[in-house]
């Protein structure tokens, strides 16, 4: 299994997970799971950072690395982009740490965990916990 992400309570099953890096040196990461029916309704989190500032040149260099940050506004901000996840909606991710483990077999290991917003109820409204673990495959880099 590629992995899982958990919304608080709720677990999806990580369908596709994956990292790149683009001509100028910003990394991507996109991480989709398998859609599940809660409360009538279809959830399939997406989650996602596509700007990534990173030391690496290759992707096998970000094994044993990790990037932090509290909120995109804040000044010292690491990245030209936003970390999102989408649910019902795109909203951005925040008290957020990735950690990158081992790269065997061209796949990188990644933990990210964070707060996000889904507005759905009082329980999945502001300052959701979200835990993601799974291993990305490149794309390129």
């Amino acid at each position: 299994m590629p992995g899982q992400l958990a919304l608080r309570d709720r677990i999806f099953e990580v369908s596709s997970a994956e990292i790149s890096k683009d001509s100028d040196g910003i990394w991507s990461i996109n991480i989709e799971t398998n859609a599940k029916v809660y409360d009538e309704e279809e959830w399939a989190p997406y989650l996602y950072h596509q700007g990534l500032r990173l030391n690496a040149v290759r992707v096998a260099d970000l094994a044993g690395q990790s990037t932090s940050w509290r909120r995109s506004t804040d000044a010292d901000y690491p990245h030209p982009e936003l970390g999102l996840i989408y649910v019902f909606g795109h909203h951005h991710v925040y008290n957020s740490e990735l950690r990158f483990g081992s790269f065997r077999s061209g796949r990188l290991a990644l933990a990210w965990v964070g707060l996000c917003e889904v507005f759905w109820d009082e329980q999945f409204q502001d300052d959701v916990p979200f835990e993601c673990r799974c291993e990305l495959d490149v794309t390129s880099g």
